[in-house]
């Protein structure tokens, strides 16, 4: 099989990650700058200079290659597991390159430079993943998923406690992902689903009462929910804290919205009023006032790129996206590798569920849990890490090893039906 995506064509991958970049270089113009058209906003020349950076680590993944990465893989993950246990130690021992910001500890400062490791963990994690998987067997069982979860469970863990939760939410997609692709049963991971959302009472009983109101207040965005919600505030009684009344409880949502929910409202509005070509680029009130939503740049910048260009420039970046989803998975597709298969599957969806779990998040149709823009959001640690999976997926497609064996990931159903029962 071949694919325009090997060979000398390897970098068109770089071809929606630029239409990305150049996106954001405006949007932080727009956003910085008082004279958009005249003067260089400072936010879009550091924003450019994360993308130099990013390009260059991008190249050198590609020319080491992910073969030689992977043979450090384990290494990788266990340093990158150490660094982030030396965040939460912190907490005990007053470190002054470990920061707290807004009641979390997730950077690392040297000097001017400013690293978050969860994003090279994401990284080291796909591969530790993939190496584990290439060749072994055991995870076609159902008790031989247990050594992948444990995989992903431990940095899931030092993560959380950060805390940072939508680092977390990517781990297991990814997980997911490469299980299907290696050739783990679909009625193994169904079932785990299955556990997994027969624990979701415990824990709504279990969260805090912020995280709670952030969740229903979310929901309640819709005007037919909430016109329900008003007419029948005892319905909601399951939702509420213990010991709150439904007059608490509506006063507390009142307050969200005023509040902390007050993000979620203004990027709905911003999306909204954009409509379909845009209010024009550095035009606006959502540009004039950056009191009107808050990390505008950061988690909410598709709300400015929506206002700015409407639903044109809101579909121009979804499309984007798809390309470099498409791309990525005709990547894995083509390469007869079972290690650079994987890696292939683990970044592209890696790359998608961080964009659409950012998009569901500024749309409300997801939690609020300040995670990044792919290529857009400003901030370098995440974009530095993105230009590296492009790197490493231009690897994968370009370096094509010669398999002597069977093909990766085929097996005999009939024989294993007998081998292992489960």
């Amino acid at each position: 099989m071949k694919s325009i995506l090997v060979s000398r064509h390897a970098w068109g991958l770089l071809v929606p990650v630029l239409v990305l970049c150049g996106i954001s270089l405006l949007t932080m113009q727009a956003l910085f700058s008082p004279e958009p058209t005249r003067v260089p906003a400072s936010a879009a020349v550091k924003q450019l200079g994360f993308m130099g950076v990013g390009l260059v680590l991008a190249w050198l993944a590609a020319a080491v290659g992910y073969q030689r990465l992977g043979r450090w893989a384990y290494l990788l993950f266990v340093v990158c597991l150490l660094i982030l246990a030396a965040l939460r130690l912190d907490t005990r021992v007053d470190l002054p390159f470990i920061p707290e910001r807004n009641g979390a500890r997730r950077w690392i400062e040297i000097g001017s430079i400013q690293l978050q490791p969860s994003e090279l963990m994401k990284i080291a994690y796909v591969l530790a993943l993939a190496w584990y998987l290439k060749y072994r067997r055991n995870y076609r069982t159902f008790a031989g998923l247990a050594a992948p979860f444990f995989l992903t469970l431990v940095p899931m863990g030092l993560i959380i406690i950060q805390p940072d939760l939508g680092t977390v939410l990517l781990f297991l997609p990814v997980l997911f992902a490469m299980l299907f692709a290696a050739g783990a049963k679909v009625r193994h991971l169904l079932i785990i689903i299955l556990l997994g959302a027969m624990c979701l009472p415990l824990f709504w009983l279990h969260i805090r009462d912020y995280q709670r109101l952030r969740l229903v207040g979310m929901v309640l965005q819709t005007q037919r929910l909430r016109t329900y919600f008003d007419a029948n505030p005892d319905k909601w009684q399951w939702f509420r804290p213990p010991k709150t009344t439904a007059a608490e409880w509506r006063s507390e949502l009142r307050q969200w919205e005023d509040q902390a929910g007050y993000q979620l409202v203004h990027g709905k509005a911003a999306i909204g009023s954009g409509g379909v070509l845009g209010a024009g680029w550095a035009n606006g009130p959502f540009i004039e006032n950056e009191f009107l939503l808050p990390e505008r740049e950061n988690d909410f910048v598709f709300a400015i790129v929506a206002n700015q260009w409407g639903l044109v420039g809101a579909l121009i970046v979804l499309c984007c996206y798809a390309a470099i989803v498409v791309m990525g998975l005709d990547v894995a597709t083509v390469t007869k590798d079972p290690f650079g298969r994987l890696v292939a599957v683990g970044l592209t969806t890696l790359i998608a569920f961080q964009a659409l779990t950012n998009l569901c998040m500024t749309v409300g149709i997801g939690p609020i849990t300040g995670i990044t823009l792919p290529f857009v959001s400003k901030g370098g640690s995440s974009l530095v890490a993105s230009f590296v999976c492009v790197g490493l997926l231009v690897s994968v497609a370009r370096d094509r090893p010669i398999i002597m064996a069977k093909a990766a990931f085929e097996f005999d159903e009939e024989a294993e039906r007998y081998s292992h029962p489960a």
